[in-house]
């Protein structure tokens, strides 16, 4: 069981690596408005659900439960929403590290509702994890700015936290198939007003791509939906803290993509590549892979 969760946290952070660094290059070449990714998202998810129900089937969960669930998938959804706008105006090398802030918010919310009493290593923990979040957000070692991108990722980290632990919890009572169906259909809710609000935009950019472009965009959203259900399961299995800690080698595996694409196909993806920039991100998810170790 140990290998078990191991072995599926790293390959979701794998898929979710792909998945990031292909959304760059459809929301810079193809895609102009970020939430229309999150609809396809969406719809993958749903179209998954069904799959399941019919092949699989799912249990029964309270009604109380079922609210959680749908509220999970809502805070999925706007952890999504964030994340796409991050995506669209920062190099997505920057972006994925911010999402190892959740350990920090998971860890306030269990202070303040749990009660729990933190430690001096976990408030190193939390440290590390600011200056890390502070350093992957900035340019240079000198002047730290933090742009639009990096409030949209808290924003998003936010999010995520939320729908992780309500993962978790709902993980009591049902298995990994009944707990991600249920939150898949809870993204539905969170997706009809931007449905109502932006299906101009899905029309449009359905009709402004081509048939293969539109299919490499829904396998990659589907990929996605395929990474959120290896994490439940890592979830079921292993320690919600612990999966969460080793699945931030997504960020790794996002420098690694990157690195290799701006160096032999520029044409893909291009980012700043120069040693003193390499070194920077390299700490930065460093301390943010340590505090988020001290942390859980």
């Amino acid at each position: 069981m140990i290998m078990l969760w191991m072995a599926l946290s790293i390959s979701a952070a794998f898929i979710w690596a792909i998945v990031n660094t292909i959304d760059k290059y459809v929301l810079t070449n193809w895609v102009k408005k970020p939430i229309v990714l999150v609809m396809i998202l969406g719809i993958n998810g749903l179209l998954v659900t069904i799959f399941i129900y019919l092949f699989h089937g799912i249990s029964q969960l309270s009604y109380s439960n079922i609210i959680l669930a749908f509220i999970a998938g809502i805070f999925y959804i706007l952890m999504s929403v964030f994340y796409f706008k991050a995506v669209k105006i920062e190099e997505i090398s920057r972006v994925v590290p911010l999402f190892y802030l959740n350990p920090l918010f998971v860890l306030i919310f269990a202070t303040i509702f749990l009660k729990e009493i933190l430690t001096p290593i976990k408030y190193l923990g939390v440290i590390f994890l600011i200056i890390g979040a502070v350093l992957i957000s900035s340019k240079n070692f000198i002047k730290f700015r933090i742009g639009k991108a990096f409030w949209f990722m808290m924003l998003s980290a936010l999010a995520l936290s939320i729908s992780i632990v309500i993962t978790k919890y709902l993980l009591n009572f049902a298995d990994f198939w009944t707990i991600f169906s249920y939150i898949s259909v809870g993204t539905i809710f969170a997706l009809i007003p931007i449905f109502y609000f932006n299906f101009s935009d899905f029309v449009s950019a359905i009709k402004d791509n081509n048939k293969i472009v539109i299919m490499i965009i829904f396998l990659n959203e589907l990929l996605n939906v395929i990474g959120v259900l290896l994490i439940t399961i890592a979830t079921q299995v292993g320690y919600v803290t612990l999966v969460n800690a080793l699945s931030s080698t997504h960020s790794f595996f996002v420098l690694l993509f990157t690195v290799t694409l701006s160096i032999f196909y520029p044409k893909i993806l291009k980012e700043k590549i120069s040693k003193p920039t390499i070194m920077l991100k390299l700490i930065a998810i460093l301390l943010m892979f340590i505090g988020t170790i001290l942390i859980t």
